[in-house]
């Protein structure tokens, strides 16, 4: 819509009110004419209906009106297109825990795996003989074993007789004696600490031949514990090259640290 300057509106609004006023007034004089002309001459014939007028100039804009009421609303359009992914959003906080849920069913069970490697064990051993006769004495008396075949974890001392223990676990040891052909008897211990474990005896039987006899034990021994064969006083054993007093021992498994 076409608009105007305050000026020239106001400059349009005098000059319509200037031609309404010469058109209200020529129109009455014209009614006057009118009138007289048939006071003095009667009605006559209508006349031919004139032109009709151009449009006027647009009014002054109106003020604006007062919100109307809320229409009702409009059907559910159809849905648009998808829009294209937004970025990313930051990581969100971490939730509260929840509850543990109950157990699910019991799985198929898997293959067998392949067998692994065994852990490292600590290896301590000891195989020693003597190759002499010993006794009688009146006295306990450690056996020193002089010919050593193993003394894997350096345990043993061949200047004392005398095991001590290098690595702490479970241990198995057994010695084995022989008595002389004389009438001695022959009689030996093993100990842990000076404390007797299990011990073995030989008797002559009214015999003049050798006797020979075995026993073993297993014992939990702490590092730097020690362990010896004693013969007991008043007992002899007899031995030579042959190697007929011997003892054998060595670690089952260590301790869990």
């Amino acid at each position: 819509m076409k608009t105007f300057e305050p000026k020239v509106f106001m400059n349009y609004c005098i000059i319509i009110c200037v031609i309404q006023f010469s058109l209200t007034v020529a129109q009455q004089q014209t009614e006057d004419n009118r009138d007289d002309v048939s006071q003095r001459c009667g009605n006559g014939i209508p006349g031919i209906p004139g032109v009709p007028g151009t449009n006027g100039l647009p009014g002054p804009i109106g003020s604006k009106g007062g919100s109307g009421p809320k229409g009702d609303s409009g059907l559910t359009g159809v849905d648009g297109i998808p829009g294209a992914k937004g970025d990313r959003g930051e990581v969100g906080s971490t939730g509260q825990k929840g509850t543990t849920g109950k157990p699910g069913p019991k799985g198929d069970r898997g293959e067998r795996g392949e067998m692994g490697l065994l852990p490292q064990q600590p290896r301590v051993a000891i195989s020693a003989v003597r190759t002499t006769s010993m006794g009688p004495l009146t006295y306990d008396a450690v056996i020193v074993y002089d010919k050593i075949y193993a003394n894997e974890g350096r345990g043993y001392s061949s200047s004392n007789g005398t095991f001590t223990c290098p690595v702490s676990g479970m241990y198995f040891f057994t010695f084995s004696i022989m008595r002389t052909k004389n009438p001695e008897e022959a009689y030996v211990c093993i100990y842990k600490n000076d404390i007797e474990l299990v011990c073995v005896w030989v008797d002559n039987e009214g015999s003049r031949e050798h006797g020979a006899a075995t026993n073993s034990v297993i014992i939990d021994l702490e590092q730097g514990d020690e362990v010896s064969t004693k013969l007991i006083a008043g007992y002899a054993l007899y031995s030579d090259r042959d190697a007929h007093v011997s003892i054998t021992g060595f670690l089952l498994y260590a301790n869990q640290q």
